[in-house]
């Protein structure tokens, strides 16, 4: 963007120079119609022309350093009135000088002066009102990128932070498990340390990652499961249905996890049987489309056991990145507590 000013700019000079070109030549054609001769006529629009354009140069490198607030200041009223009434006062002499003994062009220097500095001076406040637009746009798009920047390190860090608070329940949890299986199944707790070195490796290298396509995220949650399968034994079955087409599917890193594991936690709870999770993966349009289902006990839910705040987390982790509050939504039955997940494909 800032290119695409600075162009802009260059064009602009190129743009000022042709139309003042065309102006200082359709005045010495006036000059010539008005019986003035050949060289007073041209020596007169060529040098206009030239000190308008050097003192164009000269305002466009003061207005790279400097910029006011306002369009029209006092600091650029005045630093018109005198370069226009420099060039006048210049063209004036250098135009007596060379007039010879033309009467007709020495009596339009004498009568035409001040008209000709208002005519200078409008030219110049047009010049200076657009470098004004220019330098206000590029410092306009630099602090709207600065703030752009800031809310996107504000997002990450919360993200980060988001990401952070993911693990620690899951965690704990798992380190009671091995220290419960530590004497009684010693084999299974080794599986189990096993199992959850290599997700916590995985979630350290992912977590790192802003996006995952599916087919990886898939691998990590059968990582996530084979762990609390040694944990829940038989009672807990992982089923997924997904069209082959979604594989390469983008979503954001590490976002299934804690919804498997609030299906874990909230079918388990209240339920001594077996509990089937049952994942459905579907692409549409541009669209990827999963529905995570699982049974639960409405009255341990009623009951207030458990906060929601994975579901919570994964909300905010999807505003933040898609600016989008419709992404999550869930629904209950009788049976099964159902959570839909809407992934845009960019």
């Amino acid at each position: 963007m800032i290119n695409r000013i600075q162009k802009i700019g260059k064009n602009r000079f190129v743009f000022f120079t042709i139309l003042l070109a065309l102006i200082h030549l359709a005045y010495f054609y006036l000059l010539r119609s008005n019986h003035i001769c050949y060289k007073a006529a041209f020596s007169d629009a060529f040098h206009n022309f030239f000190w308008v354009l050097v003192f164009f140069f000269i305002l466009q490198r003061i207005h790279s350093f400097y910029h006011s607030r306002s369009a029209i200041s006092v600091v650029h009223i005045s630093t018109i009135t005198i370069f226009s009434l420099v060039i006048t006062l210049f063209t004036n002499w250098y135009g007596n000088w060379i007039a010879g003994n033309d009467k007709i062009y020495l009596k339009f220097l004498e009568n035409f002066f001040f008209v000709r500095w208002f005519i200078l001076f409008l030219i110049l406040l047009t010049i200076v009102h657009q470098l004004w637009i220019d330098k206000h746009l590029k410092e306009q798009y630099l602090a709207y990128n600065r703030l752009i920047e800031k809310e996107r390190q504000l997002a990450k860090a919360e993200m980060n932070n988001l990401q952070q608070q993911f693990q620690p329940h899951f965690l704990f949890n798992s380190l009671n498990s091995i220290n419960a299986l530590v004497k009684s199944q010693p084999e299974n707790a080794r599986e189990m340390i096993l199992n959850l070195s290599d997700f916590l490796r995985k979630t350290i290298h992912k977590g790192k990652e802003d996006f995952n396509s599916l087919a990886d995220e898939i691998d990590y949650l059968n990582l996530y499961m084979s762990i609390e399968k040694v944990r829940f034994g038989q009672r807990l079955q992982l089923e997924i249905e997904s069209d082959e087409s979604c594989q390469k599917a983008q979503l954001p890193s590490l976002i299934l996890q804690p919804l498997v594991e609030n299906a874990i936690k909230f079918g388990l709870n209240g339920n001594l049987g077996n509990i089937t999770i049952h994942l459905e993966i579907k692409c549409l349009s541009n669209l990827l489309s999963i529905t995570i289902s699982n049974p639960y006990d409405q009255t341990a839910i009623t009951n207030g056991n458990g906060t929601g705040y994975g579901l919570k987390s994964v909300e905010r982790k999807l505003g933040i990145i898609y600016k989008r509050a419709d992404l999550l939504s869930i629904k209950k039955t009788p049976t099964d507590f159902i959570v839909n997940l809407t992934i845009p494909q960019l």
